[in-house]
């Protein structure tokens, strides 16, 4: 069943998998690079994001409350004024991104707030709904289909990082992230996947769940995960490719309040966000690869930008274990994140 308030974008074309295998070193990234300026393109405000303006460093995850967004000040009314008492698709968005009331589109990189990283750990951000789910992984602020888009993209992550651990032979942490899309955030996509006819993937995605639990054997987890996959890809035809580049944008905000957590104090302190940092980056790097192929040229090319970004920011990455030598800046993930929201919203 189709929603009928949304448009088809891409065809799906036979499905790959990404290449999971070889997941002890990660190599995804060289130093960012020079980006060229687009100041005149979008608001000043987003602009100061992606430089590192204003007042604040790029590495202080984004408080809840006040905190000043940039040198720019509040984001603009419009942006502000959407949240989750927006969505008419009821889905229950996960209270506690982006600062509520001031500045709503403000820099995770930028604001003066004090307080915990917005999207926290387990526990933190409650939904606004009250879903159920333990609230990581916020998206109160974005326009619904946005919201939903990151959402879906946020389960998948986890499990991209469960099937990397369970492939590396840690089963333990594999297991955890195995069963947090249904722990933490199925409900808030419920019911609009219910009326996009998508309500299977709750059943497939706890049935991944459960055979991780039962220890069976790789190829059968990397297959269901298969079919997992195909089921958001086809989910994501419903929605243009625009709402999708924002979605990167917001899923790399997350991903950079997980880092922030996992690497506080310069070391790294806590692997599991490590894990989840990790995973959401990867589907990024998959979605954003896959729109790049697209015969659409505008939707291509703001999608290779994406993907060049999340290549930058594999400077914030070790091995999948957060082993090696590499740099534990979250500003690095922040300053993707808003160069990536130039991209999204230069697709418009």
């Amino acid at each position: 069943m189709m929603d009928t308030g949304t448009r088809k974008f891409r065809v799906i074309a036979p499905r790959r998998m990404v290449a999971l295998g070889g997941v002890a070193v990660v190599a995804i990234g060289t130093p960012l690079a020079a980006q060229t300026e687009r100041a005149e393109d979008v608001p000043a405000y987003v602009v100061a994001q992606a430089e590192g303006e204003g007042e604040g460093s790029a590495q202080a995850p984004a408080s809840t409350g006040e905190g000043e967004a940039t040198a720019e000040g509040e984001a603009p009314p419009e942006l502000a004024a959407e949240g989750a008492a927006d969505n008419d698709e009821g889905e229950g968005e996960t209270a506690g991104t982006g600062g509520e009331g001031e500045g709503e589109a403000e820099a995770a990189a930028a604001g003066e707030g004090e307080g915990a990283p917005a999207t926290g750990g387990e526990g933190e951000g409650e939904s606004a709904a009250g879903s159920g789910g333990e609230g990581e992984g916020g998206t109160a602020g974005l326009a619904p289909d946005v919201a939903f888009l990151t959402d879906l993209a946020f389960m998948e992550g986890h499990l991209r990082a469960g099937l990397a651990l369970y492939e590396a032979g840690d089963l333990s942490a594999a297991k955890t992230h195995m069963g947090h899309p249904i722990e933490e955030k199925y409900e808030a996509v419920a019911a609009r996947l219910d009326r996009l006819g998508y309500g299977e993937l709750r059943e497939e995605i706890t049935a991944l769940a459960a055979a991780a639990e039962a220890e069976e054997p790789y190829e059968k987890i990397a297959e269901m995960f298969g079919k997992v996959r195909q089921t958001h890809e086809e989910v994501r035809t419903n929605f243009d490719a625009a709402d999708q580049l924002k979605s990167f944008a917001a899923l790399t905000r997350v991903a950079a309040d997980e880092y922030a957590i996992a690497v506080e104090g310069g070391t790294l302190a806590n692997v599991k966000e490590y894990h989840d940092a990790w995973g959401f980056m990867r589907v990024i790097e998959a979605e954003a690869g896959e729109l790049a192929a697209s015969d659409d040229a505008k939707a291509s090319d703001a999608a290779e930008a994406i993907v060049e970004q999340v290549e930058a920011a594999g400077a914030a990455f070790g091995d999948l274990q957060g082993q090696g030598d590499y740099e534990k800046d979250p500003s690095i993930l922040y300053a993707a994140a808003a160069r990536m929201e130039l991209t999204g919203l230069g697709s418009d």
